[in-house]
């Protein structure tokens, strides 16, 4: 009789935390992106800058072959929206959102001094907007009501649970979601040798963007993380834990406190809005605890990432710090290289 009474506490304890996690954080079943989708984003980058109607011309094909709500999203709101604006073509730029918002998509729209987009101001001009507007509401007040912080795993290629991978835990940035990330983080020695994990916020922006809490966000990061070395064959001892811009920051924040276990954070172009306790730099070196940060030198935050690199030596952090010539805050020309470069600096045993 006892040991069916401990066998009912710990189910009841299990139930518990499951129940936890779902109150928390969601588990996505996994989706890799199109890659067809992925050499169209290829196309478009080397074009955009140079001709408008091509990029349009190429981006409504698009259309036509993908049914994918965050392709059509890209597709309408970051190239044709913006493309029909910069040749002033607004009715056209209003139509195809209209389009979007009909297949039950909402976007970011900000008036007033700082417009956002750009070309808001020229929409507000046109018959329709109002209702528009109002209708934009509506569907990002639905989005709200349920959304959560979620998470997608990726494992690797020949995947067996007989096995132990490293992890890479990755976070967008300050808006952002799981494709956007995936798209950012291209990477063939992750897919062959890694448990890919990523986050998005619980904050619904527009349709395809999330944001992280200002304050509550760790545990819930922390949840997923607990749940994914549960369910799936991780190696703990070799965690890496990293993201653009805000996502460097909370990465920063989640390694230097030890709420994830990480052996090392990737950085890229990572926001340090403020200085951390030096007991916590002293105690993560000596934990062994590996940086690499990857920085853009005319990056708007490069004054305070430099800072972060000071404190990295000062205390004892070993790092990899690379600062790209001519490069804002975003990712550089090969990318994928010094990603996997600097996973390679973080995984290794080299003292």
């Amino acid at each position: 009789m006892k040991q069916l009474k401990t066998i009912l506490l710990f189910a009841i304890i299990a139930l518990n935390i499951a129940a936890s996690y779902g109150q928390e954080i969601k588990e996505l079943n996994f989706k890799a992106l199109d890659s067809e989708f992925i050499e169209l984003k290829k196309t478009l980058k080397e074009i955009n800058s140079t001709d408008d109607q091509k990029s349009i011309e190429l981006s409504l094909l698009a259309l036509d072959n993908f049914e994918d709500t965050y392709i059509r999203f890209d597709l309408m709101v970051w190239e044709l929206s913006v493309h029909y604006a910069n040749l002033k073509q607004y009715d056209q730029c209003f139509e195809i959102l209209k389009q979007g918002q009909q297949e039950g998509m909402f976007y970011y729209i900000r008036s007033g001094d700082r417009p956002y987009p750009a070309y808001t101001p020229e929409l507000e001009k046109l018959d329709g907007y109002e209702a528009f507007l109002e209708k934009n509401q509506a569907l990002l007040d639905e989005a709200g009501k349920t959304s959560k912080a979620e998470f997608m795993a990726q494992l690797p290629d020949n995947y067996s649970k007989k096995n132990k991978y490293p992890l890479m835990l990755i976070m967008h940035g300050g808006w952002g979601s799981i494709p956007d990330i995936q798209y950012s983080y291209i990477s063939e020695k992750l897919k062959s040798e890694f448990i890919v994990a990523y986050f998005q916020g619980s904050i619904v922006r527009a349709s395809g963007l999330r944001s992280f809490e200002m304050e509550g966000w760790q545990p819930k990061i922390k949840q997923g993380y607990e749940e994914i070395i549960t369910k799936y064959a991780v190696d703990t001892s070799r965690v890496i834990v990293g993201g653009p811009s805000a996502g460097g920051y909370r990465s920063l924040v989640l390694g230097i406190n030890n709420t994830i276990p990480a052996s090392g954070l990737l950085l890229s172009f990572p926001v340090y809005p403020r200085d951390s306790d030096s007991t916590l730099f002293i105690q993560s070196a000596r934990r062994g605890l590996k940086v690499a940060m990857l920085c853009g030198e005319n990056d708007w935050a490069i004054r305070q990432q430099k800072k972060l690199g000071y404190l990295l030596d000062t205390y004892g952090i070993r790092n990899r710090f690379v600062v790209f010539p001519e490069e804002g805050h975003g990712f550089p020309e090969n990318w994928p290289h010094y990603l996997d470069t600097s996973v390679d600096f973080i995984i290794s045993d080299d003292e």
